[in-house]
């Protein structure tokens, strides 16, 4: 009976050793809620340990002919920050895009300021108290961008910003209360805009923020 319950014990230990093993060294998400992994290859490559899984960071895509004249700001940026690859880069920036909009609608006023530049950030203030104001209500059903294309990349003091063309579908409804009554408009658009990310290569916080938007339609 002895042996039995010292062999049921030994299991257990073992599944829970097995358990803490794949989940240690592993972003859960909780930790930091808005800080967006620019660089999750640098995970991967722990995970496969084979050097041929590891991605060159300065891979070109064939749609981006134009990344060829930041060769020397990539290179750049890749010994500044360890481990920026230009992919993920790009999917960072798709998920700060979705962020910051649903952000904006839901009045999450902590994610906006992580994402975004001050001044930017007190424009986005100024329209969620606009909407208050009104008794306005803004809901997101879908947020999906369809391409994101790389325009400019820039480095100055230790500044370093790139630009970003994203055409994007979205699905959205107002619902304003006057008078007791709720009224609801929906709306479905698609977007071309410019975004400009920036980050101080000195600092310790791992987001790039966004400092500019302009709209193109």
């Amino acid at each position: 009976m002895f042996d039995i319950i010292n062999l049921i014990l030994l299991i257990i230990v073992i599944f829970i050793l097995i358990m803490l093993r794949s989940v240690l060294g592993r972003r859960t998400g909780l930790e930091k809620p808005v800080v967006i992994d620019f660089d999750e290859h640098k995970s991967k490559a722990v995970e496969t340990n084979h050097e041929d899984d590891v991605r060159n960071p300065l891979e070109i895509n064939e749609d981006e002919k134009n990344i060829s004249s930041f060769l020397g700001e990539l290179k750049y940026l890749e010994k500044s920050l360890k481990g920026f690859d230009l992919k993920y880069f790009r999917e960072g920036a798709i998920k700060a895009y979705e962020m910051i909009l649903i952000g904006h609608s839901e009045e999450d006023h902590k994610t906006l300021n992580s994402l975004l530049g001050k001044e930017l950030y007190e424009d986005f203030k100024a329209s969620i108290e606009a909407r208050n104001e009104a008794a306005q209500k803004l809901e997101y059903s879908i947020i999906k961008v369809s391409e994101l294309q790389i325009d400019d990349i820039k480095i100055e003091k230790n500044i370093a910003s790139i630009t970003c063309r994203i055409n994007a579908e979205t699905s959205s409804t107002i619902s304003e209360f006057k008078d007791d009554e709720k009224s609801t408009k929906r709306n479905s658009a698609k977007t071309k805009e410019v975004w400009t990310f920036s980050k101080n290569l000195k600092s310790k916080d791992p987001n790039w923020k966004v400092i500019a938007i302009s709209r193109l339609n």
